[in-house]
Parts: structure tokens; C-alpha cells; sequence
């Protein structure tokens, strides 16, 4: 090779060199820009991936407030408010609205809830999820009635899965109800969701079964009953009974009030075995819209002719409202209510006059700190109480 062909071939090859090295450099240039748009990209998946985090986050927190709900008709959050619950606006990472849906009625047991949470990312673009559960009408203050400590750590359930509020001999139907037989004509059928009274049911024969009671004659009613314990004295109390002429409420189409009232039964015992000086009632009170009660539940026929005074437990816990802390006269009762217990007994009280709400004469039995106290419910001395017929009439027929 001569030496006119070997610089003609370098010179060919640093020309080469140069084309290589631009179409490297526009190789790198469609590279980064690549790189970019995928930077670009992996940012608004991260900025996307935290929002929807944020917005599951968002979810979350409505269901569990929701399912937290503070009482059946009344508190911060109720059963009966789930659907008025409104859209809340939350600014985080993202400006998010979070809406709620509830469908079925507030009279359900179970009722599905959706929540849906949307917002607008930073390239304008619209998001949402969605979450569903069921929620369960409960009510939160099952919780305080059973949350006295129990042996041996167990855990706390409410009486044969049903409410606390129905009497423990009543028999379970199957069929979402118990009943509770007072009398061989008068059956009291429960809800066992919530302790409303549903039917009254006549098996005309005592110790009925379930299958005897569902067979029987049965009636519907919408309402609400009354229980508790009357201590009294030792002797024979055959007259007494409970007076319900106290009590207002809309009777429109609803039946009329009707007690049962007898000797107190130990429920732990399986032989049915009295118990002494005591008498359990229960009254019925059905009611029409507004389902609603009040007034005053008085022992009826206590003798006006000594110095007998009718005191009533008055509960202390302000966990609890005061229609069921035995506060009378009960205003807008919506609910059974148990454990209104009275005691009749004596007083050596010369005071003329009505010695009612006065929780001085009761017997210091019945104070117990922090628990109850005394409070005279009914004054029945007639030689002192002028208005005693009044405030110890008759049983109610």
C-alpha cells in the first residue's frame, strides 16, 4: 500500500468517527427524553398510588365512625341519622369528597352502607373507590349493661344472644322472637333485637312451648314494657298490684295497657323457687305514632289506712338516661325498660303533707354510693297525706 492510499483511508475513517459520535449523541438525546417521560410518569403513579391511600384512609375512617354510632335515636352519630349524615370535604394530598350511602330503612336489623370517596389529581383527571359493609343495629349501650367483671376473665355476652331488656325465662321462637308467659291466657312476644314488644299471644294453657305458642291466638302490637321488683314486707300481699292511669301516650288504634304482677321467681333456679317479701311486674304499654310514652307507673291498692310509704330505686349512673335510671314521671320513653324497682315499707314520719321526693324517710338500705338512692314515690299515710287516694289508687282492672 503506498502512501497516497493510506492517508485517503484515514481521512474516510476520522469522518466516520464524527457521524458515529452525532448519531450517538441523538441515540442519548431520545434516551433522556424517554427517561423523562418515564420520571414524569412513576411521579404521578407514586402521587396517585398515596392519594388513593389517602382516599381507602378517608373510607375507612366514615365506615368506622359510622359503625360507632352512640345510641339507636339519639346521640352524635345515631341508628336512626345514618342517612343524614353529609358530604365532607378533606384537603391532605388532594382535595377529596367523601359521600356515604345507606340503603334500607332505619327500622332494619342490617343495613348496607357505601362509601365512596372522589378527587381530582394534578393533571385534572377525576378519581374514586368505593367501599362497602353492613352495619348492625346494636344498640352501643349493651356494652355498659354487661360490663360488670365477670369470674375467670370470660367474655361478656348479652342473655341468650338476645336484648338485655327481655325477662331471662322467656323462650326463644326461632324466628327472631322470645316470649314470656305471665298467665295461661297472656303471652308477651318480644323482639329480640331491641326488647320491642311485637305480639301478645293467648296458648290458654300454662308452661306453653314455642311450638304452642306460635300455634296460639296471637294479636300484633307495636310497644314498650315496664318491669322491676316490689319488696315488700313480710306477710300476705295478695291485693297489690301496679296502677298504670299515670301513664300518657297516643292510643290511637293501640290496645289498652295491661300488667302482670305475682310473686318473684329465682331465675337461677330450675325448680321455680319464690322469692320472699318479693313481687315482680311487668306491664305492657302499646303505643301509635309517635311511639312514644311517659307519665308515672304507681303500686296499686297499698293500704292508705297506716303509714305505708312506696319508695322507688333511683339509679345514680349517668351512663344511662333517666327514664332508665327510674326518674319519674318518664318523659318520651321509645324503649323498654327493666329494673324499676320499688320498696313498700313504714315510716314513723309525722310530717303533714306529701312526703313524695323526699329521699330522707326511705330506708338507708336503699342508698347505695354511687349506685341508688331512696326516693319516696308514693306517700300513702292517710292520716298525714291529704292527697293519698290520689297517690296510691287502685289497681289499675
Amino acid at each position: 500500500m503506498n502512501r497516497l492510499t493510506h492517508d485517503r483511508r484515514r481521512r474516510l475513517q476520522g469522518g466516520f468517527s464524527l457521524i458515529e459520535a452525532l448519531v450517538a449523541l441523538v441515540v442519548m438525546a431520545f434516551g433522556m427524553l424517554a427517561l423523562a417521560g418515564l420520571q414524569l410518569t412513576l411521579s404521578r403513579s407514586g402521587d396517585l398510588a398515596k392519594q388513593r391511600i389517602e382516599a381507602m384512609r378517608l373510607a375507612q375512617a366514615r365506615i368506622e365512625s359510622m359503625r360507632a354510632f352512640t345510641g339507636i335515636s339519639s346521640g352524635a352519630v345515631n341508628w336512626n341519622g345514618l342517612d343524614a349524615i353529609a358530604n365532607q370535604t378533606v384537603t391532605t394530598n388532594a382535595t377529596y369528597t367523601v359521600a356515604s350511602t345507606v340503603a334500607g330503612l332505619d327500622t332494619d336489623a342490617l343495613r348496607p352502607v357505601q362509601v365512596t370517596v372522589t378527587w381530582t389529581d394534578r393533571a385534572s383527571e377525576q378519581h374514586s373507590i368505593a367501599m362497602s359493609t353492613v352495619l348492625a343495629q346494636t344498640d352501643p349501650r349493651d356494652i355498659g349493661y354487661l360490663g360488670s367483671p365477670l369470674p375467670a376473665n370470660r367474655p361478656l355476652r348479652r342473655p341468650k344472644n338476645r336484648d338485655i331488656n327481655i325477662p331471662y325465662p322467656a323462650v326463644d321462637l326461632a324466628n327472631g322472637t322470645s316470649a314470656y308467659q305471665v298467665s295461661p291466657t297472656y303471652v308477651i312476644v318480644f323482639s329480640n333485637l331491641n326488647a320491642n314488644v311485637v305480639q301478645i299471644c293467648n296458648p290458654n294453657q300454662a308452661n306453653a312451648t314455642a311450638a304452642q305458642i306460635l300455634a296460639s291466638t296471637c294479636t300484633t302490637v307495636t310497644g314498650y314494657v315496664v318491669a322491676g321488683y316490689l319488696q315488700v314486707p313480710s306477710g300476705t300481699w295478695t291485693t297489690l298490684g301496679m296502677n298504670t292511669d299515670g301513664i300518657s301516650r297516643n292510643t290511637a288504634g293501640a290496645q289498652s295497657i295491661r300488667c302482670g304482677f305475682g310473686d318473684a321467681v329465682d331465675q337461677n333456679s330450675s325448680t321455680g323457687t319464690l322469692i320472699a317479701n318479693y313481687k315482680y311486674y311487668i306491664c305492657v304499654v302499646p303505643v301509635d305514632t309517635p311511639f312514644l310514652w311517659g307519665g308515672t307507673v304507681r303500686v296499686g291498692a297499698v293500704p292508705t289506712n297506716s303509714n305505708y310509704i312506696v319508695c322507688r330505686y333511683e339509679y345514680l349512673q349517668t351512663t344511662v338516661d333517666a327514664n332508665e335510671r327510674n326518674i319519674q314521671p318518664y318523659v318520651d320513653v321509645g324503649k323498654s325498660l327493666d329494673e324499676q324497682n320499688y320498696l313498700l315499707a313504714t315510716t314513723n314520719s309525722n310530717t303533714n303533707g306529701s312526703l313524695a321526693g323526699n329521699t330522707s324517710v326511705c330506708p338507708s338500705s336503699m342508698n347505695l354510693a354511687g349506685v341508688s338512692r331512696g326516693v319516696v314515690h308514693q306517700d300513702c299515710r292517710g292520716s298525714r297525706n291529704g292527697n293519698a287516694a290520689t297517690e296510691c289508687p287502685a289497681v289499675t282492672p
